[in-house]
């Protein structure tokens, strides 16, 4: 059993960090003499022995921008040298980046929502690029059925995938021809499609329950049968060999290689980072995948062989930026390589390099469809398709789940999502869905004022008890998420806490002293805890015995704090008087808890379940009863991951209106 350690964050000579910048060695030396790269010299070694961290240059990249000197890439004032090399600036906040490490957790189908239109450019700008090696012929649409979609497959004839249904995961097939879509029938709660054999007649699929989207492995027949279990293989991504021989396998840091049965599986590497897309090469010999800097929210591409006799081999990092490679695909017969990847603009796009140069020091071309975001690439061997996911913007509506267990608009109007209410009820907080910036109101709209503005990413707020202060969760671009504070009427945001960890929702003690939170993108890593800051001495402290457990709030009373051991499907309550920590409730799919007025029981959800619900867990005697369902399947698009609840105890739903739909995109050398 072989592995492999390093850090894939570590740069470790000057043709690596030009590499990483795309730009030749010269200029990387010149960079780190003249305007002060980050550079660290090798003790005791040569003169030219040096190395370099990726979240180091990133930062020192987004610093150019941001002093208003001249730009590094400015060099070449072709945009289509500073392609794939290029680094996002700190508008580059795409949500697709946070898809891979947060979102796709949360809810895969809010990739595909979060999109601005396809806007297809004209072809003779392509015949006026030097290196164009095809034009695009046309772009059609195969399904409108206004349900989110993603991981397509196809064989030619048919394009088979992973949709929304209401908060669930199903497999979904389609004719390219563009047919209705049609259900394939699965025994399980949610499903990820991850492969289709080579001869079309067999999926493979994983099986999953939770939030994290990771399970054993399944095969069964494309057009619908019973499944079988690949051997005891449980994985994030996987992926069939060419020959389908052989079974690629990703678990959170390892990549391992079995048989197609299950057997024989043997570690191939190990990183110090969490693994995230994978798959093999057209002829088979390796394996190219993503590594995930869950501290800059970045990614990297590399390659490693896989050698026959078992032999011991590193991996190589490809010459790609930080904002590749969200997906890709071979094209050609497996001569050029296509890739989804967020441009310094912050927009998503397809680009391409011959596979043959891929190691060099190349530029990508781009092609000429720009897309706010792209899902999921596929192709057919020997096709002159791409198919690709895209949708519309990414806004919904809010609706209350009422006394009777019905839905109805809430606060119409407002497309906004992780809503918090004073402790009097008569203010909000929201993030707003089209924007993304966290915005402060009175409950009925009047009094609007905006606390964060971009780059910063935000999601769950939430009041200080006496409705002075707000406490929120914040990402400033290559950063962590942290907890920043603010004052009601706004002003300077400050870090709740010293460290570097990724802080989850902040919740407040009743006496506005300290603040829980659980850790975030921590899963693949098992670093996951439940944590308190004292906010006078800006210091957090892990609560023993919460390792694996997240999303924590703290009851209104101040008696207990509720988290998730997402793992296990549990409801944890941690008494704060014997300090202890003991099980609720389980079969808790969700991430959601919120507390009653009266601290006397806890709202929480399971949406990835074959039939979903809002249940409400009582804290004396652990009785749980249904407050609604979350089944919508009549209603386009789909339920979102947050689910809040009103002064009254009323859950509140963000219901995404956008879609994720597929498209062809025919083209010709």
């Amino acid at each position: 059993m072989l592995e492999t350690h390093f850090d894939a964050s570590r740069l470790d000579s000057w043709k690596e960090i030009a590499a990483y910048l795309h730009r030749d060695v010269r200029t990387a030396i010149r960079w780190g003499k003249e305007r002060g790269l980050p550079i660290h010299r090798v003790p005791g070694g040569k003169r030219q022995s040096v190395f370099g961290y990726t979240h180091e240059i990133d930062a020192w990249l987004r610093s150019q921008s941001r002093d208003g000197i001249e730009e590094p890439f400015a060099e070449s004032d072709n945009p289509l040298e500073r392609g794939a090399g290029s680094a996002p600036t700190e508008s580059a906040a795409s949500p697709v980046i946070r898809d891979n490490v947060w979102l796709l957790r949360r809810n895969p189908w809010i990739v595909a929502a979060c999109v601005v239109g396809l806007i297809v450019m004209g072809t003779l700008f392509l015949g006026s690029l030097r290196s164009a090696p095809i034009r695009p012929m046309g772009l059609r649409r195969i399904t409108d059925d206004g349900n989110g979609k993603g991981n397509l497959r196809t064989d030619g004839k048919t394009l088979y995938f992973t949709e929304a249904q209401g908060a669930r995961s199903v497999l979904a097939a389609a004719p390219l021809s563009g047919s209705p879509v049609r259900f394939i029938k699965t025994p399980f709660s949610n499903v990820s499609l991850q492969d289709l054999s080579s001869d079309g007649k067999t999926l493979l699929i994983l099986s999953y329950d939770g939030i994290i989207i990771a399970g054993p492995l399944w095969t069964m027949p494309a057009q619908g049968g019973d499944p079988r279990r690949v051997g005891d293989a449980v994985c994030d991504v996987a992926q069939w060999s060419p020959d389908n021989r052989r079974i690629a396998c990703a678990s959170r840091t390892t990549i391992a290689v079995m048989n197609a049965d299950g057997s024989a599986t043997r570690t191939l590497a190990t990183f110090s980072s969490p693994v995230g897309r994978v798959s093999w090469t057209p002829d088979g010999s390796r394996l190219r995948f993503n590594l995930e800097d869950t501290t800059a929210h970045s990614n990297s591409t590399w390659e490693i062989e896989v050698a026959q006799d078992g032999a011991r081999v590193a991996a190589k990092r490809l010459p790609l930026g930080p904002g590749c490679c969200m997906d890709w695909t071979w094209i050609d017969g497996g001569k050029t390589f296509v890739y989804a990847e967020v441009d310094s603009n912050g927009k998503s796009r397809l680009s391409m390099r011959p596979e043959s140069a891929l190691l060099h020091d190349t530029h990508a071309t781009e092609l000429p469809v720009q897309i706010g975001d792209i899902g999921v690439v596929s192709s057919v061997h020997g096709s002159n398709e791409l198919y690709l996911t895209a949708g519309s913007s990414y806004r919904g509506e809010l609706l209350k789940l009422n006394k009777q267990g019905a839905l109805e608009t809430f606060l119409p109007g407002l497309s906004a999502e992780y809503i918090a209410f004073s402790k009097d009820g008569r203010w909000i907080t929201y993030k707003d869905s089209r924007s993304g910036a966290l915005w402060r109101s009175r409950a009925d709209g009047s009094e609007l004022l905006q606390l964060t503005r971009a780059p910063m990413e935000v999601e769950v707020s939430s009041w200080s008890p006496d409705g002075q202060r707000i406490a929120l969760m914040g990402r400033e671009p290559g950063k962590p998420w942290r907890v920043y504070l603010v004052d009601r009427d706004g002003g300077v945001l400050q870090e709740a806490s010293d460290g570097d960890d990724n802080q989850g929702g902040p919740s407040w003690s009743p006496d506005g002293t300290r603040i829980v939170y659980g850790n975030v993108f921590c899963e693949k890593t098992q670093n996951c805890w439940i944590r308190r800051i004292n906010l006078a001495a800006r210091k957090s402290e892990i609560i023993p015995g919460s390792n694996g457990f997240r999303t924590a709030r703290w009851s209104p009373d101040g008696q207990f704090i509720a988290a998730l051991q997402f793992q296990k499907l549990e409801l944890m309550m941690y008494d704060t008087k014997n300090q202890r920590w003991r099980m609720l409730a389980d079969s808790i799919a969700g991430d959601n808890v919120n507390w009653s007025g009266d601290s006397q029981s806890v709202f929480v959800d399971s949406p990835r379940d074959k039939k979903p619900v809002i249940e409400r867990v009582w804290i004396k005697g652990g009785q749980r009863a249904v407050v609604g369902s979350l089944a919508v399947q009549k209603m386009p698009g789909q339920i979102g991951a947050w689910i809040g609840l009103t002064p009254d105890d009323s859950p509140i739903l963000y219901h995404v209106l956008g879609t994720g739909e597929v498209y062809a995109l025919d083209w010709a050398k």
